[in-house]
């Protein structure tokens, strides 16, 4: 008897040990993950060059200020209007060391075509960086100097203009075009390339006209008279392009953003992604980095992982709506 009460006394003070230590790690507040310990991959769905790739540069440049030990490494993987590269991401083991830096579309249209294994809603959002307008931009020596001049050649000439498609035919910078396009009676034609850099080179070349773009990529040729901006398809006018008119003030009920967020794949442990919201916020509030993103053109416009995740769903909504009535899906 004596036995059983000395065993059972022993239990008590192992499950009482393992109370009293569990707790006293829950209030030291010290991490039971040690992250990272290897380098963090950033798949990057669009070429080098372009503003995604340059707002990933800039993070990857001091995020490890916030979040110690960590080695950030940008990976550029174009293609399949952003499908390849998030998909890379929807398909790694959820440890917190293969992440995506994407625009919102890439991730909330593309499985809209039935061609994707993920949804807008597959992933751990970590939180939004930057966001941008889209414009129109042709050659700086282009006939047309307005909105209107454009609109009229457009409707004289059906299906003469040609316009580049970073990301490929209801990509982001597809859908802009594709929706005036249906709305004014229009005939443009779209011509599909990997990124952002070959598009631009694809109208300085002359081997199409136009192209919807970032402003941020076209600041520079458009202040050195290359390129002419037509208009912008954005909710707000661009900082440094007030000038440029909003479809939307224009009579057409058109607002196609573009923002950016850091991603993980769904499952990732919840102590590492709390660990990387608090670095990413605290390095969008940084004063340097905030200099480098305007240095480059970008705004800053940090948001919640479920700000992220509510603006996913309704781009996923809307996107629906217009690709059939453009009847690009069923």
């Amino acid at each position: 008897m004596k036995k059983i009460v000395v065993l059972c006394m022993s239990v008590l003070l192992i499950v009482l040990g393992g109370c009293s230590q569990s707790s006293k790690s829950t209030v030291s507040g010290k991490s039971k993950i040690e992250y990272p310990t290897k380098p963090i991959e950033v798949i990057v769905p669009f070429a080098p060059g372009g503003s995604t790739d340059i707002g990933a540069r800039i993070i990857e440049k001091y995020l490890p200020k916030y979040l110690p030990k960590a080695q950030i490494v940008i990976v550029n993987k174009p293609g399949g209007s952003g499908t390849i590269a998030i998909s890379e991401v929807f398909n790694a083991k959820p440890d917190g060391y293969k992440l995506g830096l994407s625009t919102h579309r890439a991730i909330a249209t593309q499985p809209l075509y039935g061609k994707t294994k993920y949804s807008y809603d597959s992933f751990q959002p970590i939180a939004k960086v930057f966001g941008n307008q889209q414009i129109m931009v042709v050659k700086g020596d282009a006939p047309w100097k307005t909105f209107e001049e454009w609109v009229d050649y457009m409707k004289k000439n059906p299906g003469k203009f040609t316009f580049g498609v970073a990301g490929g035919i209801g990509s982001g910078s597809h859908l802009p075009m594709a929706e005036l396009d249906m709305i004014a009676g229009l005939k443009a034609k779209p011509v599909p390339f990997e990124g952002t850099p070959p598009a631009i080179t694809g109208i300085l070349g002359g081997h199409v006209q136009g192209a919807v773009l970032q402003p941020s990529d076209a600041k520079a040729l458009i202040d050195s008279g290359e390129l002419r901006a037509l208009f912008n398809a954005g909710s707000t006018p661009v900082p440094y392009f007030p000038e440029v008119p909003l479809l939307k003030d224009k009579g057409y009920d058109i607002v196609y953003d573009s923002n950016t967020s850091l991603i993980a794949p769904k499952n990732v442990p919840q102590e590492i992604v709390t660990m990387l919201q608090k670095a990413v916020k605290k390095t969008m509030e940084d004063p340097e980095v905030i200099k480098e993103f305007e240095k480059a053109n970008l705004q800053v416009q940090y948001d919640t992982a479920e700000d992220v995740q509510d603006e996913l769903s309704k781009e996923n909504a809307k996107t629906k709506v217009v690709l059939k009535e453009l009847k690009l899906i069923k």
